[in-house]
This record gives structure tokens, sequence and C-alpha cells, in this order.
């Protein structure tokens, strides 16, 4: 009853107007909270000074809210401690990972991931989903969640940005820590952190390997009108997938202060994704009496595999109090390679199918370069800089045939091979001031985008160059110590992917083939916040509204060519709308029991614009949240309770199905050095991904049950620098075991 009322002194407050989340400084991460006895209270507002944000110790995960965005510590998430990246974030408010990996924040699933500020080349291309899946989350000190960033930003990324803060070594002289997992579905992970620390130099380095066998069921029921007849045609495909993943990682940082004014930063990483599997199909494409016409069963042996290098070099000199000149440079590549043999057997007509090689390899190189400038002026910060991005792409798919694999042949009407180049050009400036209780910050940013796509195939050649300006406003008015109301606005883009681009048809198995749109317009959102919070009885209490207003929105469709063939294509259908609060509460219950919970109704609305890729205008309400608890039930043993709710969400076509999860975790310290954690997900089993479309012309069931309930255990050892004092909160501080300071991270 106490979470009850707690919860609804929440909702009361959120009468008042809600907040936004505005970027002070796109590649710096901000300072860890820091955990204290008594709540910590906002600072008074100054002059060029952010009005402080409210830390929260109570809940799980730690919460802490600044101007500029929210920041959860991973800490105490035990569903981080043993499982992905991905795991984690299904526990992070407003955030959402469904079961094929696909993330989204607030609905929309166009968001930007970066890694300490910066773009990693795991979350760029189409392995992005099983990256999430698959790395650790354990390297991740805290989540930044950026709904509404300023012009400091990139504003690529219509949802946000989530900015995924590393750990850092913390302690004197060599720290480290080891740990082993095991679990169900054969997950074996294991992992190494190291780090270094004097005066000058820091040094952080984290190694981790992931072996795990995933499986799953899918059935995909579709009825379409026969275009020739005007009658019902149905098709179904029955799908198991059995997949063996393994995924080594790893990463180095360092930073060096090489005299009192100048510090060198740099870091490297290295990420693997192998993935084996047998997927199995079996379609069925009936006739216009419903009896089958086809039958085809389709076995597969797949290999995927890509392998991501970063390289990061920054160099920052202090003027002096608020006067400083940064440079950042960033070069991320990225090698795919997915490969899949397919052996038929039509039973009807009763046929002999060669077999079917499908090999979609693709390789991808991002290029950046900052320079951030900083001084305070008339009494406010001015911030300023340039940067200059480029990618480029080079996609190659081919689809051989043959009767045995040593007999295969490429069949030239299949191939598809084009690269992609893309210029990015941007200047910003963003200036802040203070004047009383309120503190204001105004941004410009300013780009010139240039792109190209050659498709080698057909020998076709498409390009854009475009300018925009992106004005960015954000605001806080401080109430009292405990209170205060924040408001915000930006723009923001969502450029199409590559393969969005790319017109050239290509086959995927019978039922399906699909095509881009090289005259794609960019996808323009104007994002509205006001928000409101309060620290009241020991709590944190938030209230957080938010308008979107997208126009030339797009988006993939699916149209009947007839006789079971289906056409997946890309475009821009007209407007959509997205407005929807953000409730939260968080704190403690009693001594031994804290909780956080969010609940975030929303409605969004589309519009096709009368161009028949949907059903005209239709609108969708839900509503999302979790809630966790945390028990303290002895000093060294705490028990965590997680349930997460994710709302129906509304596509170009149809929606996507509620998931309700249930999550428990158990944690003991043996000593300060030794731990163990034991995690149970998905308890329920009641994970599943539906998708259901519906036209007049075109409906599709689709549905995927992955094997998600899972148990797992894992073991940590802390060494060197000596071990922390035990608390009695069990949230332990992984960062290499260190009992001294925060690194210069």
């Amino acid at each position: 009853m106490a979470v009850l009322r707690f919860w609804l002194a929440g909702l009361v407050l959120a009468a008042a107007p809600a907040t936004a989340l505005a970027q002070t400084d796109a590649a710096k991460p901000t300072p860890p909270p820091k955990a204290a006895p008594a709540p910590a209270k906002a600072a008074p507002a100054a002059k060029g000074k952010t009005v402080e944000g409210i830390t929260v110790t109570g809940g799980a995960p730690d919460s802490q809210t600044l101007i500029d965005r929210r920041s959860f510590t991973l800490g105490k998430d035990l569903q981080a401690t043993t499982g992905s990246i991905a795991d984690a974030l299904r526990n992070v408010p407003s955030v959402e990972v469904d079961l094929q990996g696909n993330l989204s924040l607030r609905g929309d699933g166009n968001v930007t991931i970066l890694v300490d500020g910066k773009p990693s080349p795991a979350f760029e291309g189409k392995g992005r989903a099983d990256a999430l899946q698959q790395l650790p989350a354990d390297q991740i000190e805290r989540v930044e969640v950026i709904t509404n960033p300023s012009a400091a930003l990139n504003p690529e990324g219509t949802g946000g940005v989530i900015n995924l803060i590393t750990k850092q070594s913390r302690g004197g002289g060599l720290t480290g820590s080891v740990y082993a997992s095991a679990g169900s579905a054969g997950l074996k992970r294991a992992g190494l952190n190291l780090g270094y620390n004097s005066k000058t130099l820091a040094v952080t380095a984290a190694f981790s390997g992931n072996y795990q066998h995933n499986k799953g069921h899918t059935t995909d029921e579709r009825s379409a009108l026969d275009p020739a007849s005007g009658r019902e045609l149905t098709t179904s495909d029955v799908g198991q997938g059995r997949n063996l993943t393994r995924n080594p990682t790893g990463r180095v940082n360092l930073s060096w202060t090489a005299t009192p004014s100048d510090q060198i930063t740099g870091a490297l990483s290295y990420n693997t994704i192998l993935v084996q599997g047998h997927p199995h199909d079996f379609l069925i494409n009936n006739d216009l009496n419903g009896l089958p016409a086809l039958v085809d069963d389709r076995l597969g042996e797949r290999r995927f595999l890509e392998t991501d290098n970063s390289v990061s070099a920054g160099w920052k000199h202090t003027f002096g109090e608020g006067h400083e000149l940064s440079v950042d440079a960033v070069y991320n590549d990225s090698l795919g390679r997915d490969h899949t043999i397919i052996a038929s057997t039509q039973t009807l007509p009763a046929a002999t199918v060669p077999l079917e090689l499908q090999r979609d390899d693709d390789s991808r190189h991002h290029e950046e370069l900052r320079i951030a400038y900083k001084r305070n002026v008339a009494g406010g910060a001015l911030t300023a800089g340039y940067e200059v991005r480029r990618e480029d792409n080079d996609a190659n798919y081919l689809d051989a045939k043959g009767p045995t694999e040593l007999s295969l042949v490429p069949v030239a009407a299949l191939a598809n091979h084009y690269l992609y180049d893309q210029l990015v050009n941007s200047l910003y400036a963003t200036y802040q001031h203070g004047f009383g209780a309120l503190d204001a910050q105004v941004g410009l940013r300013v780009e010139d985008v240039r792109f190209t796509l050659a498709q080698l195939t057909s020998g076709e050649r498409d390009g854009q160059r475009y300018q925009r300006a992106y004005p960015t406003l954000h605001l806080v008015y401080k109430l009292n110590d405990d209170a205060k109301l924040t408001a915000s606005y930006s723009v923001r883009v969502q450029r199409p992917l590559p393969v969005f681009l790319d017109p050239l048809i290509y086959v995927q198995d019978p039922q399906d083939v699909q095509s881009g749109n090289p005259h794609l317009k960019v996808k323009e959102v104007q994002v509205y916040e006001v928000g409101y919070q309060q620290r009241a009885w020991g709590q944190d209490l938030q209230a957080n509204f938010y308008f979107r207003d997208a126009s030339h929105d797009f988006a993939q469709t699916l149209t009947s060519l007839g006789n079971g063939v289906f056409l997946t294509t890309i475009g821009n259908f007209g407007s959509s709308t997205a407005y929807g609060a953000d409730f939260n509460a968080s704190g403690k219950i009693s001594s031994a029991l804290s909780y956080s919970a969010s609940l975030g109704p929303y409605v969004n609305r589309i519009d096709d614009g009368g161009l028949g890729v949907s059903v005209g205008a239709r609108s969708l309400a839900g509503v999302g949240g979790r809630v966790n608890l945390n028990w303290q039930v002895r000093p060294d043993d705490m028990v965590q309770f997680n349930v997460i709710d994710n709302g129906r969400r509304i596509q170009a076509q149809g929606l996507i199905e509620q998931v309700f999860t249930l999550n428990m975790g158990w944690r003991h310290r043996f000593t300060d050095r030794l731990s163990a954690t034991l995690t149970g997900q998905d308890l329920g089993k009641t994970n599943r991904f539906r998708r259901v479309l519906e036209t007049p012309v075109l409906s599709e069931d689709f549905v995927a049950r992955p094997v998600v309930r899972s148990v797992v255990f894992r073991l940590d050892y802390r060494f060197g620098g000596g071990a922390s004092k035990p608390s009695r909160d069990p949230g332990f501080d992984y960062d290499n075991g260190g009992a001294g300071g925060p690194g210069p991270g």
C-alpha cells in the first residue's frame, strides 16, 4: 500500500507542467551520480550555471535528473549484472527493447545509440539488434536517456539519444575484477576488467566472451486479395530456428594529464558477433479454393559474422575556469558476412529445387572530427563547435543456385550491389544564461548534407544534397530547493538507411521480395516537452509531458503481387503525431525496501495522406510502465523484483501487441571482494512478439516466440586497490574493485 500511496502522489503532481532534457555537451558524459545518505537537493541557479538535478538513491536503478538528460545507474540492476545491454535497457523508463532486439524510445524506433558520447560501429548497422542482445551489460556503468537533445548534438534520431557510459577504473595502482556466468540454454560468459591509476594516467580495460544457444518459433499467416480475380488468397510460414552465438569483445580507455591544462584521451574497442544457425521454414500457398497450391519445406544453414572496430582520440586544453578548447576524432569500421545455404523440398507441385546460396555482405566506415570551444560570455556560457562526419557503405548481395555446393552458379537477375557515401558538415552554438530562478539555453545547428547511391548492378546513380537549420530551446525554473519546472523544444530528423534507398528488387524467399526508394525525403519531427520535478516525503516524483509532430514520415509497407508473393517497399506516407506522459516515482518505503516505478500513457496517430498504404488516419492509445523493488534482506543479501509492461504500438499498416515480463534476482556478498548473483528472466513465460497488419486488401498475423525464460548464475571476484567497505546497500561497485576516488574518466 505504501508504494500505491507514493505512486498516487506522483500522479497528482502530474497536473503541473513537465520536463524535457537538453544536451549541454554532446561529447562529454556527465559525472556519475554519487549516493548520499540524505536526498540531494537542487543547487541555487546562478548566471552561466546549470540548475543541478535531483539525485535519487533509493530505487533500482538509481537515477539523476539534469537539465539535459536522465541518468540511470546500473549497479543495482541484477538483470544488467548477468544479462545483455538489451536486458538492462528494458528496465530503463521510456525505453523498450522488443524480443527481436529492436530498440525504441517512447515508441519511436529511430534512436541514436552512443557509447561514451561517441558513435559505436556495433550499433550502426544491421547487426545492431544482435549487438544489443549479446553484448554484456556489466561493462556499462549507467545509461543516459536524452529525449530532447540540444543543438550541440547531432539531430539524427527522432526518438532521441541513448548514451551508454562505460565503467572506468577507480582506486590507486593496479585494480581489477574477474567474473564467470552460467545459465539456461547453455549460456556461458566470462570477463576480465583491469585498471591502472596514477596521478597523471588512468587506464581501463575490459574483455569478455559470450557463448549461448538460442531457439525460437515463428508463425506468419497472410491473407490478400488476388489482383487478377479479386478473391482472397492465403499463405502461411511456420518457422523454427536454432542458433549458436559467440561474442568476444574488448575495449581499452586511457586518459593522460600531460600538463595541468592539457588532457589527452584515447579508446580502442573490438567486437565480434558470430551466429551459426539452422533456420527451418515450412511454406504453404493456398489457391482460390483454400487448397494448398505450393508446399515448400526449406532447411537452411546460416553463418553470420560481424566484426566491429573503433578507434578514438581526443585533446582538451583548459585556458581557465569555463574556458576550454577540445578536439575529438573517431574512426569506426564494420565488416559483415551473412551466408545461408538453403535446401528446399517442394512436394506440391512435386519438383526438384536446386540448392540456393544467399550471400549478403557489407562493409561500413565512419569517420568523424569534432572541434568544440567553450567560454563564459556576458555572464553566461557559450559553446560553439564544428563537426564533419563521413559514412560509406559497400553492400553486395549475391544469390547462387545449383544441384550441389560445388556447382553453384550466381543468378544475374538476383544480384544487388551498391555503394553509399554520405558527408555531413555541421556548425552549432549554444548559449546558457541564468536569470535568477530561471536558467535558459538557446541553440542553433546548421548542417549541409550530401549523399550518393551508386547501384553497380543496374548502373543507376542517385543522390541528394540539402541544408537544414535546427533550433533548440531549454528552460529550467527553480520553484524551491526541492522542485522545478522544465520545458524544451527541438527539431529532430530521421535519415533513411542505405538499404531503404536501394531501388533494386531482391528476392528473400518464395513469398517475399523487397525494394527501396532513392527519392525518400528526410523525416522531420518537432519535439515539445514540459515537466515538473519534486522531492516530497523522501521520494522523487516527476511528471513529464511530450508532443511530437512528424512530417514526411516513412515506413516499410507490404503489398501483394499475387500468387502468394508479397513486396515490401519503403516510402514517405504522410504525417504522424505522438503525445503522452512519463510519470516516475522512486525512493525508500522502509530502511530495507526501496522502489522505482514509471507509468507512460500515450496516444499515437498516423495519417497516410491519402496514399493508400494504410487505412487513412487512425489512432492508438496505450500505456506502458515498469516497477522495481529492492529488498535488503540482510546486510549481505538483496532480492530484486522487476515487472515490465510494454504497451501496444501503432505502425503504418497495423500494430505491435503488448508484452508483459516478470524478472527476479538475488545477490549475496560473501566478502568485500567475492559476490554471487542469481537472476530469473521471464518467469511467467509471457514474452512473445506479435505484429498484426490489417488493410482493406491485406492482413497479416506474425508471431515470434523465442525461448526467453532463463536462470543465470554469476560469480564475481575483485582484486587489487583494496576492497571497498561493506555497506547496507548491495549496489556493489564493479569498477575494477578500487576503493579510491573516481578516475579521470
